[in-house]
């Protein structure tokens, strides 16, 4: 299954509209969430109408200090909005007293543009790959120190659109911790397929963008001198073939988008539903 590697989404003290988030809120969440017992599902900015995407699922919760960290298990549908720039950090869906129990749990996640809490991870794609077999990555955060995999950035790490998958994302070996709903979350093998031709046609063409923008500017360069018709020649040719590669993207787009409505489960009513009040950050 493909996962992230631990990532900041909460922080105790003040949130940004005067609420307060307790060190023993971020505590009792660390020792208390287990997916095998009530399994956080993530969704987009807490919509949980009917109609809605899930986004995926929460694995793992710890706390590092003030600060509670988390390791999720995406699908495809998150990693697009996070390719696209949306959806780039994390609100906390946490229940008080949760079944009475007197501490607070991990009842879900919403990924938004607007956190409440500060000291969020802002999720990218990255371009660091650590292993052939990985597909897919949730970039870094703003302090990139935080991660071991990509403490030590590059300028190939920002580069095209072609180059996003990297190293974030594990593939992981072990046994299917929720046998139920990985059809729903795991991405098939032709939509694997199908976004690495995606990232390869990119890659292409941002090359061969790359390529008019030098035979243009060159070209920008001599005014005075008369028009060559062999560079035009070469520019109108290389136009040609990101038309071409285009067109394959936007065919890929729209194969893409068809398997990814594969993804949805069907929709369960949040947690403590009717009983106490739910506290999202």
């Amino acid at each position: 299954m493909f996962k992230s590697e631990p990532f900041c989404a909460l922080t105790a003290g003040e949130t940004i509209d005067g609420r307060v988030i307790t060190q023993q809120d971020i505590d009792d969440v660390a020792e208390t969430y287990d997916p095998k017992f009530y399994n956080a599902r993530i969704n987009d900015n807490h919509d949980h109408s009917r109609w809605s995407t899930r986004l995926g699922s929460v694995l793992s919760a710890e706390a590092r200090g003030e600060e509670l960290w988390l390791t999720i298990k995406p699908n495809s549908h998150l990693l697009r909005n996070v390719e696209s720039g949306q959806l780039l950090h994390q609100s906390a869906e946490i229940k008080r007293n949760f079944r009475k129990s007197g501490k607070a749990y991990l009842t879900g996640l919403a990924m938004t543009d607007d956190p409440a809490s500060v000291g969020t991870t802002e999720f990218h794609l990255s371009s660091k790959n650590r292993d052939e077999d990985t597909l897919i990555v949730l970039g870094n955060t703003i302090d990139a120190g935080h991660f071991s995999h990509t403490s030590e950035l590059s300028k190939e790490d920002h580069r095209t659109l072609g180059e996003i998958l990297a190293s974030l994302l594990t593939r992981s070996h072990e046994p299917e911790q929720f046998s139920q709903q990985q059809e729903e979350d795991d991405m098939s093998k032709e939509t694997e397929e199908l976004l690495k031709q995606s990232i390869e046609q990119n890659s292409k063409t941002n090359d061969l963008l790359g390529q008019v923008v030098e035979h243009l500017s060159a070209q920008n360069k001599q005014e005075d001198t008369p028009p060559n018709a062999e560079n035009n020649e070469q520019v109108t040719k290389l136009e040609g073939q990101v038309e071409e590669l285009s067109s394959k993207l936007g065919e890929m787009g729209d194969q893409l988008e068809k398997l990814s409505k594969q993804t949805d489960e069907e929709v369960r009513d949040p947690a403590g539903k009717g009983g106490n009040e739910k506290v999202y950050y």
